[in-house]
């Protein structure tokens, strides 16, 4: 699965001038050439009504060929869609495109805007979801999950195997080390080569180790605050606290053998842990919106969040599923705040705003006043 990197982050949530089209479909992780055959005729067929719409808003022929372009050459990448997450989402506008495969189950929507539209994909933008980064000699792995779904992430920058950067003589294990560094070069790199002794030496290779998987994951989750959980043996999990400094690293984590854990046994594991933060934190937030309407300063409603988001006033902006574009079970191809539904609409802008102003979003299953968007003020 993909992650976006910090720029693309910006550039989805920033306002423009120009014609923005956000394309969102669902896809099968595991399937045969049957299902990847269904996906990119959903694909295909949600490219066709978009450019209809395209050419309805008065582009121009090449203007709609050209930046659709991206979204068409993934339909001809028959090895791409061998290898799907449980959804696509892509974002494109004249001269730029990016394209993520997500643990979600996307919606068949495609909107055309001065803005892209992020409610199908706020659960991963909302701290709805965690990250298990799994601590091990011999695989490790970082993976993206919801309380449902779990794939692995592509962290260019994360070595996957102890003996990526070590190489022992004698079989790695997670329970008994075995490394003793003693410098010898290879490749331009340092290897190390060592024998079966536990000490301090094999310790502070282990600790490099873990500290060159800290830098690769700290710089794909930079500037983000979704939830890391640490899964491996109590010793290994003990070492990368000492050395990690990604501020959203959960207190809890799964102390056993991740080698014998497969995704979904770590989904379980990290949702218990993610789940009862989530709680704790619904119940203070819907705190905070009371308290702030008993004093008249709060915002219920999708106008007077998304003026209040604009305005960079908001702390944490509240949804529902409700607010969120494409949830109707239906295809959809919209054009925010001018089809008749501008509550939506106004629902994404806001949340766009609250992201770019350095707010959080939150999803909760209910508001005050019935509302579909609430917001916790800065001021």
């Amino acid at each position: 699965m993909d992650l976006m990197t910090r720029a693309e982050f910006e550039k989805l949530v920033e306002d423009g001038d120009g014609t923005r089209v956000s394309l969102f479909a669902p896809t099968h992780r595991v399937g045969g050439a049957k299902e990847a055959g269904a996906d990119r005729t959903r694909w295909k067929n949600l490219l066709t009504a978009v450019e209809g719409e395209l050419e309805q808003e008065g582009l121009e022929a090449d203007e709609v060929s050209s930046m659709m372009a991206p979204a068409w050459v993934l339909l001809d990448d028959a090895m791409a869609w061998s290898h799907m997450a449980d959804g696509l989402a892509m974002f494109l506008e004249p001269g730029w495109s990016a394209s993520y495969r997500v643990p979600l189950e996307l919606p068949e929507l495609g909107t055309v805007g001065s803005g892209y539209v992020l409610g199908p994909v706020l659960p991963l933008l909302a701290d709805q979801n965690y990250v298990v980064l799994t601590l091990s000699q011999k695989n490790v792995r970082v993976l993206r999950g919801s309380r449902d779904l779990i794939g692995e992430l592509d962290v260019p920058g994360v070595p996957g195997a102890f003996d990526e950067v070590y190489e022992t003589s004698d079989q790695q294990s997670d329970s008994v080390p075995q490394t003793q560094a003693t410098g010898a070069s290879a490749g331009g790199s340092t290897v190390y080569h060592g024998t079966s002794s536990w000490d301090n030496e094999h310790k502070e290779n282990v600790t490099e180790f873990f500290r060159e998987v800290a830098r690769g994951v700290e710089n794909h989750l930079a500037g983000r605050s979704i939830p890391m959980i640490l899964a491996g043996l109590p010793e290994w999990v003990a070492i990368y606290r000492e050395i990690n400094s990604y501020p959203h690293l959960l207190d809890g984590a799964i102390d056993r053998n991740p080698d014998d854990m497969s995704a979904d046994d770590l989904r379980e594991a990290a949702w218990d842990l993610v789940s009862e933060r989530l709680d704790g934190e619904r119940s203070r937030l819907l705190d905070r919106v009371h308290e702030q309407r008993a004093r008249g300063t709060g915002a219920v409603g999708a106008r007077d969040s998304a003026t209040a988001a604009q305005e960079g006033r908001v702390d944490t902006l509240l949804l529902t599923q409700q607010a969120v574009y494409g949830r109707n079970g239906s295809t959809e191809v919209v054009r925010p705040l001018r089809d008749g539904d501008g509550e939506r609409g106004l629902a994404d802008a806001a949340a766009r705003a609250t992201l770019r102003n350095g707010g959080a979003v939150r999803i909760l299953d209910e508001l005050p006043e019935e509302a579909i968007v609430a917001a916790v003020l800065r001021y």
